[in-house]
């Protein structure tokens, strides 16, 4: 051997697996629902295949051409949480258009922060945070998705569909997310605290959807403190029928989203979602309130483009942030339960002993005993509200109280979903 030859050979054997990259498989035309066959190996159907080989679906989710009322879609689908899809949706949104190419992201926004995850998702695992632009140098071929607020500037080149224009809805959305992934994704089977409409820009997403009745059958990871979320423990790509018995008798939908395309996901539906080419889209959560107040619809021209930055949203994030607040609950209904509790008791004062009780009653399972560590959580927290230090907080306090501050308490009672970048001297918007 020539030693030209062998100083390649030698390069070759030197490179790690981890320089080595390939392109992700952007293809979008796969087959779904997947087609379900009896098996002839005296397996149970579906063993060992992904979530959906199990049992045929019921049907699709219901679709829509023309976006719904407010009221329509309050009295139809989101009081009774049932799922829906609109077809081309967004295609009036500069996003629509815009968002099609990495590189007018990279011109427009390279140098704005995401929170990336894993590509195979695994809940539990923390996310990390980079610019854009790094983020678009690499994705097409390292196993990162965008799951991350979608940052201020971003929004007003997205619009905000007309079933959310008034009302309870406009009143308290809480966030929007950013989606951005190459090759496809696959998600847990979960579900969410608060209603989600998932807007595709690009790319395809396949969904398969599944009554909050049948919880008892999916095996559960034990859910937490605080939380409104929860995820199944099942392998997604390979359920197990055997440890998994009940999953063949239960009932799902499914939805294929294509760009344009919006689902509704109620709060507490669980969903599972996989991702195909370069996937992008945009999310709208509020809250789920038990009533809806249309006392605002008369006035308002739902059918007028509204950008999504002419709305208010609880969670932001812009440039410079320290912290990308994403996840966290409504801080309104922190509020509203401590007015609730200060009425019951017949009492203007929020005292720490009725907090601790309040917090007890909150956080705790049934059976369970306030430890000396979430005693000094309790008190933590109600130190934040109690600003003056009197040792009380007013209802009339309460009622008047920053949302800033009651942000403070739900920082405190929720991890943030991605790193905390230290040294910063910006301070965030209270929108």
């Amino acid at each position: 051997m020539s030693a030209f030859r062998a100083a390649i050979l030698l390069a070759v054997l030197s490179l790690s697996a981890s320089d080595i990259h390939f392109p992700k498989d952007m293809r979008t035309d796969v087959q779904f629902p997947p087609i379900v066959k009896r098996s002839d190996s005296g397996l149970p159907d579906g063993h060992l295949r992904p979530l959906g080989y199990q049992r045929k679906p019921e049907g699709r989710v219901k679709e829509y051409q023309e976006l719904l009322a407010p009221r329509e879609f309050w009295e139809q689908h989101v009081q009774h949480r049932v799922p829906l899809v609109y077809r081309q949706a967004i295609v009036k949104a500069p996003a629509f258009i815009k968002w099609q190419t990495d590189e007018y992201i990279r011109e427009k926004y390279g140098d704005l922060d995401v929170l990336i995850e894993k590509k195979v998702e695994a809940r539990g695992s923390s996310p990390q945070r980079m610019s854009l632009n790094e983020f678009l140098d690499n994705y097409e071929y390292e196993d990162w998705y965008v799951v991350s607020l979608l940052p201020d500037p971003m929004r007003a080149e997205m619009m905000v569909p007309r079933s959310l224009l008034c009302g309870t809805f406009r009143q308290h959305i809480l966030e929007s997310n950013l989606w951005l992934s190459a090759g496809g994704t696959s998600s847990v089977l979960h579900y969410d605290a608060d209603h989600n409409l998932h807007c595709l820009v690009s790319g395809r997403k396949d969904f398969i959807m599944i009554h909050p009745k049948y919880a008892e059958q999916l095996d559960l990871q034990e859910k937490k403190k605080f939380s409104g979320s929860g995820y199944s423990t099942m392998n997604m790509d390979m359920i197990n029928v055997f440890t998994n018995r009940d999953i063949a008798k239960v009932p799902w939908t499914w939805a294929t989203l294509r760009p344009g395309d919006c689902i509704f996901i109620p709060s507490g539906y669980f969903h599972q979602v996989r991702s195909y080419g370069r996937s992008m889209a945009a999310t709208i959560m509020w809250s789920p309130l038990p009533e809806f107040d249309d006392s605002d619809c008369a006035t308002t021209d739902i059918d007028k483009h509204t950008a999504l930055s002419e709305v208010n949203l609880m969670w932001t994030y812009k440039k410079g942030d320290k912290v990308i607040d994403m996840g966290y609950m409504n801080v309104e209904v922190v509020r509203q339960g401590i007015l609730q509790i200060l009425t019951e008791r017949n009492t203007t004062r929020l005292t720490a002993e009725l907090f601790s009780q309040m917090f007890e009653a909150t956080v705790l399972d049934e059976g369970e005993e306030l430890t000396e560590e979430d005693r000094e959580d309790m008190l933590e927290v109600f130190g934040i509200l109690d600003q003056k230090k009197k040792g009380y907080v007013t209802l009339e306090e309460i009622k008047d109280m920053d949302v800033a501050v009651l942000k403070n308490v739900a920082r405190h009672l929720d991890n943030p979903h991605g790193p905390v970048v230290e040294d910063h001297d910006h301070t965030h918007d209270e929108l």
